[in-house]
């Protein structure tokens, strides 16, 4: 009989997350390994009323997927003022607060919570129609972790907890947010204690979890994430950047992705790019593309601050449609890598970066896991620290390495970043979990 995974995921495609690549690659390597995949999330129509969607992710769903939409009000998302109630439109801070208690008494979480008891109903249609073999949790929100205990405490279905961030730990620290409540704490110990497996996306994450759970700390798994080859690549090497002779106008940095305000090192990246710029070839410029945050208009001070970047050859090119971020690539001779600063700080972004074979120039502190990727790479430079002589250095030593590295040298550095594809990261945690679940060895 053919396995059946019921995937969790508030957003999936087309919805344009932080999240959705990970869960679009989950389902896609669970339906090559011949799993029956069905996806609950929220309505697409959330995010493409709100333009945070992006059809072409669609291209990249593995053609077997299924995926049901469970109806979710959400405060930020849920914006058609015809839809709302008569106690939203008329006392909205009266409604936020009668919402926040609704949420509390679903699930423990904020905003969220109230989306629980639709997604168990869900969760329970999907296994009467079509038994499920494995229920499996993409989170945040953590809310994502309900059908798998519902399906386990309703039928014995074994669930999958799959962190990509953390609930009860702050990732930038490695301490409880100020705001966790016992409720979520008491929550998040009966799931993780009930779980079949755990997954993190990092090992200082998995590290910390392990240290708060001892007794479950055999479960726990680093599944990392990886980057996704376009539809239609002949392999994942076809990702990568060749060698190409530098302008007479000078290199080109390239960043790609989401700028956050307050998040993304933007005045790091801008006074030591100053700093940099005289000791470059002539004309040498540093191009950001991406959403600006998630509603992709960025804040007033955002769009200040990169008007000003302006003045010292930074220049902000508006986003990029997934399926073209590999063309955008090939238009840059070395790369920025800019994150937010802490221990427990992960992005899929590290993954496609190293795929490309360029130099990248990284911009955060050394306690950020980068090197858990880009270690061993010769062409990852790192800065000592966020001040501007450092983060100079890093773009001098980028330079440096675009202008005398050979064909060979590119080609090798590609064949290298092949390995973090993310179908070849999901592999062997599918592979366990299809093994274990069929009787196979334990």
């Amino acid at each position: 009989m053919t396995p059946h995974l019921l995937l969790t995921a508030w957003a999936f495609a087309p919805a344009r997350t932080s999240g959705v690549y990970r869960a679009i690659g989950i389902a896609n390597a669970f339906a090559a390994a011949h799993w029956k995949v069905t996806v609950l999330c929220a309505p697409a129509r959330l995010f493409q009323d709100n333009l945070v969607s992006d059809e072409s992710l669609l291209k990249g769903v593995h053609p077997a997927v299924r995926v049901r939409e469970v109806p979710l009000e959400h405060p930020e998302l849920s914006t058609d003022l015809g839809e709302w109630g008569r106690l939203r439109a008329r006392f909205p801070e009266l409604w936020a607060k009668l919402r926040l208690r609704r949420d509390r008494r679903g699930f423990p979480e904020a905003w969220y919570g109230s989306w629980a008891p639709a997604l168990r109903r869900a969760a329970v249609r999907v296994h009467r129609e079509s038994p499920v073999t494995l229920a499996l949790g993409t989170a945040a929100p953590a809310v994502d972790f309900v059908p798998g205990e519902e399906l386990h405490r309703v039928a014995g279905v074994p669930y999958v907890m799959d962190y990509r961030d953390a609930w009860t730990i702050r990732t930038f620290t490695g301490k409880p947010p100020e705001t966790l409540t016992p409720e979520e704490s008491e929550r998040e110990r009966a799931l993780i204690a009930g779980a079949h497996q755990v997954w993190f996306v990092n090992d200082p994450i998995r590290r910390w979890h392990e240290q708060k759970y001892p007794l479950q700390a055999s479960a726990m798994r680093t599944v990392r994430n990886g980057f996704d080859a376009p539809a239609g690549a002949a392999g994942a090497e076809h990702v990568g950047v060749p060698l190409r002779r530098p302008a007479p106008t000078g290199l080109t940095f390239g960043y790609i992705g989401t700028i956050n305000y307050g998040a993304f090192p933007l005045e790091a990246v801008v006074d030591g790019w100053a700093l940099a710029a005289p000791d470059l070839p002539a004309g040498s410029r540093l191009v950001l593309r991406g959403h600006l945050g998630r509603s992709a208009e960025g804040s007033p001070q955002l769009r200040d601050a990169l008007a000003k970047a302006r003045r010292v050859g930074i220049r902000y090119e508006g986003p990029v449609a997934r399926s073209e971020v590999f063309d955008v690539y090939r238009g840059f001779d070395a790369l920025l890598l800019a994150l937010p600063s802490g221990p427990g700080v992960t992005s899929g972004k590290v993954y496609e970066y190293a795929a490309t074979g360029l130099p990248v120039v990284s911009v955060h502190t050394p306690e950020t896991p980068v090197g858990e990727v880009l270690a061993e790479s010769p062409h990852w430079h790192p800065t000592r620290s966020l001040s501007a002589p450092d983060v100079a250095d890093a773009f001098r030593a980028a330079a440096a390495d675009a202008l005398r590295t050979t064909a060979g040298e590119r080609a090798a550095a590609i064949a290298w970043g092949a390995q973090w594809e993310r179908s070849r990261q999901l592999a062997d945690a599918v592979g366990e979990i299809t093994e274990r679940l069929a009787g196979g060895p334990q």
